[in-house]
């Protein structure tokens, strides 16, 4: 989730960043920026075995982004986001193998009502959801995301058949095209379609998502749809069907969310009904507590398992752009043959209905 916007490179900065001259670029502006953190992480059973090792940007990702603007005139302005994943721990970029910008690339226009961007993008998911804070996943960061005890879901992921199965993490979308209102009066809306890119079958393989998110104050309420289909699916006429719809509101330093999610297989009827609740409290400058609670619940595809799960993260701010926490998860599966499975990047379940999996880190903000 990284959206960190500090570190401006200006003029002749930025055009040496480009390779091109000040002069044709006097307008413009390129901003490097980022996350980087790690941390050490405990998780009681994987595959049956305890495991001490350390874990690498568990609240936000480490993130290296590259952000660009040029003023055209008449309100109108180009821009361009380049945004790769990695591992602390070994250097190694995540993502799709071969993927050198593995969160986000796109280039796009934009004026007083909006921005559409083009290439490799977020859906709104992630964009409205999580990163406007209604998701326990903003809260939790990765361990909050959802993962239980789902193998055959069927979500076409790295890990597992069910990582992050309502895309709150943040999963891109290829070959897309996308719309994102500006701010009218606190009402922000957007849309965006994926192209399958199969000769013959326009929709075979293909996204689409919508979003639309009203702010009032202290509160606000956003729903969510998004369609993504897969070539592995029914050789991709069939895919990941996610709805969301979320709540929150502040109360001086408290604030309130909660997130329900319904994420559906279309091509086996396999679904996962989720539901947050959570509580951030800022009980001073310095230190946060934030508790989620999750539900995830299985249909009969499913074998009707589920799973309950809960979360608590405690941040200190040594400084604007530092910050030390400890994180806690735990998770109870029910249900026939059901394996507790946290979300994060260990490749093996628990080996029992129950895992926990606790850390303590550092983030700094670039």
């Amino acid at each position: 989730m990284g959206i960190g916007k500090d570190v401006r490179m200006w003029g002749g900065a930025g055009c040496i960043v480009l390779g091109c001259s000040s002069g044709a670029y006097a307008q413009s502006s390129v901003n490097i920026s980022g996350f980087i953190g790690a941390g050490l992480a405990y998780t009681s059973n994987v595959a049956g075995h305890s495991s001490i090792y350390q874990d690498s940007g568990v609240l936000r990702p480490n993130t290296l982004s590259f952000i660009g603007k040029e003023d055209l005139g008449g309100g109108v302005k180009a821009l361009f986001y380049l945004g790769t994943l990695f591992s602390i721990n070994n250097g190694a970029i995540l993502g799709a193998p071969g993927s050198l910008f593995s969160r986000e690339s796109y280039v796009g226009l934009a004026n007083q009502y909006g921005q559409v961007t083009l290439g490799q993008q977020r859906d709104f998911m992630f964009d409205t959801l999580t990163v406007n804070q209604y998701s326990g996943n903003y809260y939790q960061g990765l361990w909050g995301a959802h993962q239980g005890p789902f193998p055959t879901f069927g979500a076409p992921y790295v890990i597992g058949g069910s990582y992050d199965f309502d895309r709150l993490n943040g999963e891109a979308l290829n070959n897309a095209v996308k719309f994102k209102s500006a701010n009218f009066s606190g009402l922000t809306f957007g849309a965006m379609y994926g192209f399958g890119g199969v000769a013959g079958h326009f929709g075979n393989s293909s996204s689409q998502s919508f979003s639309l998110d009203y702010e009032f104050g202290s509160g606000g309420v956003a729903a969510v749809y998004t369609m993504a289909k897969s070539p592995t699916n029914e050789s991709g006429n069939e895919g990941i069907r996610n709805i969301g719809v979320g709540a929150k509101y502040k109360v001086e330093v408290v604030q309130f969310a909660v997130l329900g999610t319904i994420s559906r297989n279309t091509g086996t009827g396999a679904q996962i009904d989720a539901l947050d609740a959570t509580v951030s409290y800022d009980f001073s400058p310095f230190w946060n507590v934030a508790t989620t609670y999750t539900y995830m619940g299985g249909n009969v595809v499913l074998d009707s398992v589920h799973a309950n799960q809960v979360g608590a993260t405690l941040t200190y701010r040594l400084s604007k752009r530092t910050s030390l926490y400890g994180t806690y998860v735990w998770q109870r599966a029910s249900g026939q043959d059901a394996l507790a499975r946290i979300n994060s990047t260990l490749t093996s379940p628990s080996g029992s209905a129950a895992q926990t999996m606790v850390g303590i880190s550092m983030m700094h903000i670039f």
